[in-house]
């Protein structure tokens, strides 16, 4: 099964009067990264001859029981679940989440990637982002908390937290002995419960779990589950703006001050899955609400809300196809935002782009005027990722990732072939309407091929075993906002 790019990563290039580009993808446990000048490659290096030999495989007519494994995967291997690219464009900070670890990526001049740290969390991030100077990685995971980790960690600093792990270690708990023994105990239930505290006994004693021994520095803590963060500066004042799952949009400080809260912007009842800070330096969060929220954020003011709910019922019931899935009561549609993006433009009015999970449309809307959608844009898969490349100085081209697994407006069915395409590019225009980018679109045709699938050997309930295994793979990785949703009568 060839994984989507669940996640993207671009970098522009302003080189005199050209402009140039560089996307990263990632597509279950491997980076794929292209520049606009046809410059690509694959990270783990080793890992491209089994590319080459994939397309050989598709191309020659010889029979697979005569080809050569090269190197049997044995262990599985991390999927990557965040890309961030540092605002010098030469780094990439990237996250895989069943290791739970940040991995730090150097980018050569030949656009090859090569990881420089692995340092893995205690609990899975959920979110990263970068200070402005790319000095200082901010991490928020599952458990509501908040790290700071520098970029480049020194040997200096990988050294002292060894030690100081080592000395903070307690030492490994005594075997548990009942107090009560054969002699003092004489009831039937009372001779049960002993003997259940007598196999306790014989367990081996609880180990305490090892400290980090890299830096890292705890910054600020939520009591519920973080889904994002984002860094905003601000007239040399810096802040750290977090959501969780408990309907909180939350201001601190930046660095140093990370602990101090300067305030909430209130109005969300469902869960915040998404924030974006756009070009004027607005906030929009976005999450299981019927409405995306427009925010002063530094006034802790709401400004507007865009009921993105009834556009995508109103997409829904113009598609013979998406309308069959609806439900009998309307009312009882729900969308969760999995995506926000501000496009970057000069025009004066500000433009944000917000998909839905399991929705194969994008949606297009200029702030300013909450009661009308700007535009939809269809997509032949639902939506994953976008990130936007400059193709000149006042034209930028969305390039988003879809899903060619799932069918359209599915989360769970698969399709009986997979899609067609795992990209699809569209140019922002000068009447700002989006049409497909049919230049770029070709330049990431290579791109767009380059897969990862984990191949299978072995009789047909071996492959169904594995066919399966992949799709529910692929799930976990690409789907996961609405179960944040808390359900009537669970606590979350």
């Amino acid at each position: 099964m060839t994984f989507p790019y669940q996640c993207l990563g671009a970098c522009n290039y302003s080189l005199g009067n050209s402009h140039e580009w560089t996307l990263f993808g990632a597509s279950g446990p491997r980076l794929v990264v292209q520049s606009s000048s046809g410059a690509s490659s694959v990270w783990p290096a080793a890992e491209v001859s089994d590319i080459r030999e994939a397309a050989s495989e598709d191309e020659s007519q010889e029979r697979p029981g005569k080809r050569i494994k090269l190197s049997p995967q044995t262990e599985a291997k991390s999927n990557f679940s965040c890309l961030v690219v540092s605002n010098d464009k030469q780094h990439i900070v990237a996250v895989t989440a069943e290791d739970k670890c940040i991995r730090v990526f150097r980018i050569d001049s030949q656009f090859r990637l090569h990881e420089l740290s692995q340092r893995c969390m205690a609990k899975r991030p959920c979110s990263i982002t970068l200070t402005s100077d790319d000095s200082t990685i901010l991490c928020a995971d599952k458990f509501g908390d908040v790290y700071a980790l520098p970029l480049i960690p020194c040997a200096e600093d990988e050294v002292n937290e060894s030690a100081v792990g080592e000395k903070k270690e307690e030492p490994i708990g005594t075997q548990y002995t009942p107090s009560a023994s054969v002699l003092t105990v004489h009831s039937g239930r009372n001779r049960k419960v002993l003997e259940e505290q007598l196999k306790q006994a014989k367990k081996e004693p609880k180990k305490v779990k090892e400290a980090l021994k890299f830096k890292h520095e705890l910054l600020l803590g939520h009591v519920s589950m973080l889904t994002d963060v984002v860094y905003a500066t601000v007239d040399s004042r810096s802040y750290i703006i977090t959501a969780d799952r408990d309907e909180h949009v939350r201001v601190s400080r930046g660095l140093p001050q990370a602990h101090i809260i300067e305030g909430f912007c209130q109005g969300h009842e469902e869960f915040v899955s998404r924030l974006c800070l756009t070009g004027s330096g607005l906030l929009v969060s976005g999450g299981g609400d019927p409405n995306v929220f427009v925010w002063d954020w530094q006034n802790y003011t709401l400004l507007e809300k865009v009921c993105i709910r009834d556009e995508v019922l109103r997409y829904y019931r113009a598609q013979p196809q998406l309308a069959a899935l609806l439900p009998e009561d309307e009312s009882a549609f729900k969308v969760a935002v999995s995506g926000i993006w501000s496009v970057p433009s000069s025009r004066p009015k500000e433009v944000i782009i917000v998909a839905c999970e399991g929705v194969p449309a994008l949606f297009s809307f200029q702030l300013g005027k909450p009661s009308t959608c700007g535009e939809v844009i269809p997509l032949i898969g639902n939506a994953l990722d976008l990130k936007f490349i400059h193709v000149s100085e006042s034209e930028c081209t969305a390039v988003v990732s879809v899903d060619n697994v799932h069918k359209p407006g599915s989360t769970t069915e698969t399709l009986a072939n997979e899609g067609p395409s795992r990209l699809q590019s569209f140019a922002y225009q000068q009447d700002g309407t989006w049409g497909e980018d049919l230049i770029v679109g070709k330049k990431l045709e290579g791109f767009n091929r380059r897969a990862w699938a984990e191949n299978s050997s072995g009789g047909a309930a071996k492959l169904e075993k594995s066919r399966l295994a992949d799709e529910k793979a692929v799930q976990d990785i690409l789907y996961g906002v609405e179960n944040l949703r808390k359900r009537a009568g669970v606590e979350g």
